[in-house]
């Protein structure tokens, strides 16, 4: 009987690390072109709800890492001209920050002069999303930021398929708006 027991708790402990290991490989293997991304349902900086699979047409999804990012904050700064006249997609950009610290963001990038952010702040407390689309940052795990995305931008269509990606392991380095317009510019074919 204490055989069976052994034995029971053996296979019970490696069916759970291994479906722990399957679940932490899985938040850090990022969607790939061509795969569908999971619908979701975000609050936004002022509280309203914003589902993808209610957008219609192209939408360009960036992750960055918190409002205290510098180089995050400068990308959303540079992502404000990215949608130009006659363009036809949505923009939504995910932290893990709360509410209060994505107002926060848009203030501070407002501050310079050049407009305010012209495209939702979603904020992703549990980093559900940033796992689902396998862009959590292992880097920081078990710290104070543990649940941070890589810097992270999936252009996807209006089935949500994945039709370009860019997903960095370092996040001082971005795509530059020159590239994913270029990305951009093939779904108008």
């Amino acid at each position: 009987m204490k055989k069976n027991l052994a034995l029971v708790a053996l296979l019970l402990a490696l069916f759970t690390s291994s479906a722990l290991a399957q679940n932490a490989r899985a938040k850090t293997d990022p969607l790939k072109i061509g795969e569908t991304a999971p619908d979701f349902s975000l609050n936004d900086e002022n509280g309203k709800a914003v589902r993808l699979s209610s957008i219609s047409g192209t939408t360009v999804v960036v992750f960055y890492r918190a409002y205290w990012c510098p180089f995050c904050v400068r990308q959303l700064a540079d992502l404000r001209s990215l949608k130009q006249d006659g363009d036809d997609f949505t923009i939504l950009a995910i932290s893990p920050d709360p509410a209060n610290r994505l107002k926060e963001t848009k203030a501070k990038v407002a501050k310079d002069g050049k407009g305010e952010i012209p495209f939702a702040l979603l904020s992703d407390p549990g980093s559900m999303i940033v796992n689902a689309f396998g862009v959590y940052d292992p880097t920081y795990a078990g710290q104070d930021v543990d649940g941070i995305p890589r810097a992270s931008i999936f252009i996807l269509d209006k089935n949500r398929k994945v039709l370009w990606a860019n997903v960095s392991t370092d996040y001082k380095k971005r795509p530059s708006l020159a590239d994913i317009r270029a990305e951009l510019s093939k779904t108008k074919n």
